[in-house]
């Protein structure tokens, strides 16, 4: 009689994973003590516990089912393991940040594969999800990705005892879990470190379960306690409420624009032109609204930029509107580049805080109300928050403070006079939604009881939220359908800053900045004198805006369908939105204040609709189509034609005096020659000089240009 033919070993996961689905597969299902001795006939050699943690992570990713009985748990088949998408496994495998091409190269093609999704799927899902309650599928999912993740560090807390081939692959895995849940549950939604607890890096996670015996990286009433603060009270998606308000709002929409380069001799004369090294920046901002005025014959819309003119541009209520090395010497030559963006941002924000005000046209006794709402191109969060900018002594830091002061006289017109500030974001990153979709859309598949048979969840959670969420909400739809809408979810102040890594449930947002405060005062001699200085003469606890901001402003975020559908190069924008309330974990339910708000905004876009854009980037060289609201389009036109006037008439401005200034110097014949640092400084207190005198400034001037 011959030999039966011997049976093949196990030795990685991935066999272990398909003994599972095997087993799983009978009628009768299968325990994992069943799975476990079948494994230990094949000659495997780890633990029982290596099963039920791959068990786990199968019932995560919905291909398996628990049923659980008096007998235990027995598991049968879930979605189908085998489709046409990237095996997750072999995802995983590739995606290495030290071949960090290959994680590139994983990423396009998880975006195609977003466009082989069928429609009817995308229709289904987006179906299934109206009757989907936000707060408990946001609550089932996190504890799901924590439960997934606790299964990794138990298996390689185990493999590491005998470490085998598999072994860095599998660390990496670990860790694209670990990332996923902080980017979802810290940056996401500022969630404490009591309700869910994301280890600093992959070692911390594996030397404080072998130490400790983690059972778990979620505490279930404390994140629903928090999920309740965060998560709108609505479906996960819902139609957008069309609500006609009692009058026409006042819109008004807010776009900068940025154009640097170096200031360069280009001929015998002295003329300055602008190239594209980044020695100068010139920032501008337009604040717009939906109303018009005649002037003489024509209808023109009403506008205010900042600065009116070139000649303003260094005043007190436009600093930063020019932005070069030279004026910085403080700044180092990366601080000054991240500097220009926040001055660009500050301008920014002056021109929206001056929206929320009374303010008058370029028409004598045209007086403009404040804005009922103003919507802003980007984000309404800080460009720049963390503290340690915040508190630096520098040219930097003051720029910091400045934003950081414009931002809250903004959350305070907004808390006191119901005004919305909304940000219309084209490029959004951030993890919110798409992490839920996918785990809900797993667990669809696995129940079979419609079209969806399998979901890539890996794939798509490399994916961010806006490129998903365009495709459930634009899928299916046609001209004049219902507008739909994501359920809104927000995240506090604290969220955006370094402090997101360290906050606890039972102390307030600010709680860390006034303990600093105090260890300042109480032994100031252990200061170093830049901090000293910061301590005692700039912050004031009882009134210093950054400890406002984190006890008293939400971020809200959600994503609208008002369009039918978008290909996968054209992306809905993230709205988001500023919500003036308590951010204390006891200080009340902030939803009452939010919504409002929100109501508001989708009321202005109804009003005001959506338009094509078909370039709105100054540094894409390729044209590109946004769909975005029509008025934050006619303010980038509008702050498009401003800027390329204010840069001639810039150029033309500083060319006259450079010119005049080079002839008295006898510098003829000299095409290109770089100033010295007296003739720098001569320079520039004749500009400075001359300014002070065509803007009106006070006599006293030239006392202090004598010091």
């Amino acid at each position: 009689m011959a030999k039966d033919k011997k049976e093949p070993e196990i030795h990685s996961t991935a066999e272990r994973k398909a003994l599972l689905l095997e087993l799983a597969g009978r009628p009768e299902g299968a325990s994992v003590a069943e799975v476990y001795e079948r494994a230990l006939e094949l000659g495997d050699k780890v633990t029982e516990e290596a099963y039920y943690n791959l068990a786990r992570r199968l019932v995560h990713r919905g291909l398996l089912i628990p049923n659980t009985s008096e007998r235990g748990a027995r598991y049968t088949i879930g979605a189908l393991a085998e489709s046409k998408w990237i095996e997750e496994d072999d995802l995983n495998a590739l995606i290495d940040p030290e071949y960090p091409l290959l994680a590139i190269t994983i990423w396009k093609e998880s975006r195609r594969q977003i466009n082989e999704v069928p429609e009817e799927l995308w229709v289904e899902l987006r179906d299934r999800l109206r009757g989907q309650q936000a707060r408990q599928l946001f609550r089932r999912a996190i504890l799901s990705y924590c439960e997934d993740f606790h299964a990794q560090i138990a298996t390689l807390a185990e493999i590491e005892k005998d470490p085998t081939p598999e072994l860095p692959r599998l660390r990496r895995e670990a860790e694209n879990s670990r990332q996923l849940l902080f980017r979802l549950t810290k940056f996401g939604l500022g969630l404490s470190q009591e309700a869910i607890n994301v280890p600093l890096s992959l070692d911390v996670a594996i030397s404080e379960f072998k130490r400790d015996g983690v059972k778990s990286y979620g505490n279930e009433p404390i994140l629903e306690k928090e999920l309740a603060r965060r998560i709108a009270p609505e479906q996960f998606v819902l139609d957008a409420k069309e609500d006609s308000p009692k009058r026409n709002l006042l819109i008004g929409a807010v776009d900068g624009s940025s154009r640097g380069g170096m200031l360069s001799f280009l001929g015998e004369e002295g003329d300055i032109g602008v190239g594209h090294a980044p020695m100068i920046s010139i920032n501008t901002s337009v604040g717009q609204v939906n109303r018009s005025i005649e002037l003489g014959n024509r209808t023109v819309p009403v506008f205010m930029r900042l600065p009116e003119k070139p000649e303003d541009m260094q005043r007190q209520d436009n600093r930063y509107t020019v932005m070069a090395k030279l004026l910085y010497p403080d700044l180092s030559d990366a601080q000054y580049m991240h500097a220009v963006w926040n001055a660009m941002d500050v301008i920014e924000s002056k021109a929206t805080l001056r929206l929320l005000k009374r303010w008058y046209g370029p028409k004598p006794g045209v007086e403009i109300a404040p804005a009922d709402i103003v919507l802003r191109d980007g984000t309404v969060s800080p460009q720049d928050r963390d503290f340690s900018h915040y508190q630096d002594l520098s040219t930097y830091g003051q720029i910091v403070r400045d934003m950081i002061q414009i931002d809250w006289e903004i959350a305070a017109c907004s808390r006191d006079n119901g005004q919305t500030v909304a940000g219309v974001v084209k490029e959004a990153q951030l993890t919110v939604f798409a992490p839920i979709l996918n785990w809900f859309a797993c667990q669809v598949a696995r129940e079979k009881t419609g079209q969806l048979q399998s979901w890539p969840m890996q794939t798509m959670n490399l994916i961010p939220d806006q490129i998903i969420l365009t495709r459930l909400l634009t899928v299916g739809r046609k001209k004049g359908d219902t507008w739909v809408r994501t359920c809104a979810v927000m995240r506090p102040f604290h969220a955006i800053t370094n402090y997101v890594r360290s906050y606890s449930h039972g102390s307030s947002s600010s709680s860390l900045i006034l303990g600093s405060y105090k260890k300042a005062v109480e032994a100031p001699d252990k200061l170093s004198q830049e901090k000293k200085v910061f301590w005692e003469t700039i912050f004031r606890p009882e009134s210093d805006p950054y400890v406002k901001m984190m006890d008293s402003v939400f971020y809200g975020s959600f994503f609208l369908g008002a369009v039918p559908r978008l290909d996968i190069d054209k992306k809905l924008p993230r709205l988001e939105i500023l919500v003036p309330a308590s951010t204390e974990e006891d200080g009340g339910n902030p939803w009452p204040i939010a919504m409002p708000y929100i109501e508001r905004l989708i009321s202005a876009l109804q009003q005001n609709g959506f338009q094509v854009s078909t370039e709105h980037s100054m540094f894409n060289s390729p044209a590109q189509l946004d769909v975005l609201p029509g008025l934050i389009i006619r303010a980038h036109d509008t702050v498009k034609h401003w800027a390329a006037e204010l840069l001639s008439r810039v150029q033309e401005y500083i060319g006259y005096y450079l010119a005049r200034y080079v002839k008295t110097k006898r510098f003829r014949g000299i095409k290109v020659r770089p100033f010295t640092r007296d003739e720098l400084e001569l320079l520039y207190s004749q500009l400075k000089r001359e300014r002070e005198l065509q803007a009106g400034a006070p006599s006293s001037t030239k006392l202090l240009d004598s010091e």
